[in-house]
C-alpha cells in the first residue's frame, strides 16, 4: 500500500497530499512500482532495491505494512517478497503469518532457510546474517565490499553501514545466497567473481611460498654441512692433542 506521512502537530489534513507528493518526488526510490520490479531478480537488483530505502525508519517487530515500519528481518522480507515477488522462508508475502499483517520470518529463519545456501564469501545481493534470537541477531543485504543496507535501529533507521562490526556482539556471521538468483558482481578482494586475477594472484603466492621453502631447505642443508665440517675439524684436533 502507498506510504502516507503520519499525522504531526500543526500539520492539517489538507496538507497531507502535498506532503506525500513531495516525499514521493524527493524519494522516488521508496516506492516499489519501478523498473526494478520488472527486471529479472538478481543480486544486483536486490541490492539496488534495498538501497532505495536508505533514510527510512526502524520499528522493532514491525510488520512492514509500509516502508519504514520494519525491523531488520521484515525489511529483508519487504525487499524480497513485496518488491521482487520472491519466496520467503516458510511462505510468501501476504500469506497468513507473513507481512504485511504479521512480522514474518526472523533472522534465524533466514539463516536456516532451505531457499538459500551459506557461502564463504559474499557477493552483491547476498544476505548478511548475524545469527541470534530477537535483538541478539541482525540481517542485512550486501551491497558492496564490507557494506550492507539494513534496518539497523531506532536512532539510525534504515541505512548503509559496514558489515563487520555492525552486528550484535558475539553473533556468528553467515552469508546466505538465494538459490536460483544470480549474484551481483564479485566484490574485489573477497573472491567469487574476481576472474583470472584472483587465480593468478593465488598462484603467485603459492610460487613465492614454495620458493621460500626451497630456500629454507638449502640454507638448512648449508648450515648442517658447516656444522658437520666444524665437528670434523674439532674431532681431528681433539685426536691430535
Amino acid at each position: 500500500m502507498p506510504w502516507e506521512p503520519l499525522a504531526a502537530p500543526g500539520v492539517t489534513p489538507e496538507w497531507w497530499p502535498l506532503a506525500a507528493g513531495a516525499a514521493r518526488r524527493a524519494a522516488g526510490r521508496v516506492f516499489p512500482n519501478s523498473a526494478l520490479a520488472n527486471k529479472p531478480p538478481s543480486g544486483t537488483v536486490i541490492a539496488q532495491d534495498a538501497e532505495r530505502y536508505i533514510g527510512l525508519g526502524y520499528v522493532y517487530g514491525g510488520d512492514a505494512s509500509q516502508p519504514g515500519v520494519w525491523d531488520c528481518s521484515s525489511f529483508v522480507s519487504y525487499v524480497l517478497g513485496h518488491d521482487l515477488g520472491l519466496a520467503l522462508p516458510g511462505g510468501r508475502w501476504g500469506e497468513p503469518g507473513f507481512p504485511p499483517t504479521s512480522h514474518g520470518p526472523d533472522v534465524e529463519a533466514y539463516a536456516s532457510w532451505t531457499g538459500a545456501v551459506t557461502v564463504p564469501t559474499p557477493e552483491v545481493g547476498d544476505l548478511a546474517c548475524f545469527v541470534g534470537v530477537g535483538a541478539s541477531g541482525h540481517i542485512g543485504i550486501v551491497v558492496g565490499n564490507n557494506l550492507m543496507v539494513s534496518a539497523l535501529n531506532t536512532s539510525q533507521g534504515t541505512c548503509k553501514t559496514p558489515i563487520i562490526g555492525y552486528g550484535p556482539y558475539g553473533a556468528p556471521l553467515e552469508y546466505r545466497r538465494i538459490l536460483g538468483i544470480p549474484p551481483g558482481p564479485g566484490i574485489p578482494g573477497r573472491g567469487g567473481g574476481g576472474g583470472g586475477g584472483t587465480s593468478s594472484g593465488n598462484a603467485l603466492i603459492a610460487l613465492m611460498v614454495v620458493g621460500a621453502m626451497a630456500g629454507a631447505v638449502v640454507l638448512a642443508a648449508g648450515l648442517a654441512g658447516g656444522i658437520v665440517a666444524a665437528g670434523s675439524v674439532w674431532l681431528a684436533g681433539k685426536a691430535m692433542s
